[in-house]
């Protein structure tokens, strides 16, 4: 009778558990993950984790959130300490009960809270940094970003990614106010190393290789930040130029040639009035 009672309490104990994993908690805090993040490996564990329980994900990306990430962490690690502390109430009674029983059960909620356990644990790192392409961003990149010039014409503004204390950031070279000298119509002025916050519109360009050190790419931003009143010249060295001379050492700017046909375009224009 004894054996009995506790078989009852055990399948109790389980039937607790298996409520508290499917409340809607766990698959609510994993969609949250997975909707604030572009980072594959932690949406694969994601989708892991809600296979184990046989539920499924149902959201879509809506913008990246470190914080979310480690809200909906700890919701999930709270919930499992709960569904864990029942399960070891279930393993001091397996000794007073009739396992045959309660095998199946018994055997299914382990793995489930195991493999749970494991998951959630792959899920304790800082989430990759990625673009709104989904491209994981990585220190030293080579990055742009859609811009408009005072005419309205579309250009892609470029910087490096570099690292501080305050995570990814981008170093851009940039100018205010520019003049047309006497005689051109090519815009220049004074440029300055500017940083800012990184943000998923800037776009990676290129990956900085693994055979080239940031270091080095540092000591170049470094190094230009002590030149006092560079030129910014639309043609000869404007922020891409900076850029790639940041990245590997050569000013190159990919969009010369939509620029010097926007220059002629409007030498032509002057000619004609």
């Amino acid at each position: 009778m004894f054996k009995n009672s506790c078989t009852a309490k055990i399948l109790y104990l389980l039937g607790e558990i298996q409520n508290h994993l499917h409340d809607g908690t766990i698959k609510h805090d994993l969609n949250q993950i997975v909707r604030h993040t572009r980072d594959t490996e932690i949406i694969d564990i994601c989708e892991r984790s809600s296979e184990c329980l046989g539920i499924k994900l149902d959201v879509n990306f809506y913008k990246p959130s470190r914080e979310q990430h480690i809200r909906s962490l700890k919701h999930l690690e709270k919930h499992l300490k709960w569904a864990k502390e029942k399960f070891d109430e279930v393993i001091k009674l397996i000794p007073e009960c009739d396992f045959q029983w309660i095998e199946s059960p018994f055997r299914e909620t382990e793995i489930q809270l195991l493999s749970l356990s494991n998951y959630f644990i792959l899920l304790d790192k800082i989430p990759d940094t990625n673009d709104i392409n989904g491209e994981v961003v990585k220190i030293g990149d080579l990055v742009a970003i859609s811009c408009k010039d005072d005419g309205d014409k579309n250009y892609d503004h470029y910087g490096v990614v570099i690292a501080s204390s305050q995570g990814f950031r981008i170093a851009h070279f940039f100018t205010g106010a520019t003049v047309k000298p006497q005689n051109s119509i090519v815009e220049k002025g004074f440029g300055y190393v500017h940083e800012l916050n990184y943000h998923p519109e800037w776009i990676v360009k290129q990956h900085l290789p693994q055979t080239v050190p940031y270091s080095l790419v540092e000591e170049r931003i470094k190094e230009s930040r002590t030149i006092e009143k560079r030129v910014w010249n639309k043609l000869r060295y404007n922020c891409e130029h900076w850029a790639r001379e940041m990245f590997n050492g050569e000013p190159e700017c990919t969009q010369l040639e939509m620029f010097k046909k926007e220059i002629r375009n409007k030498r032509n224009q002057v000619l004609d009035s």
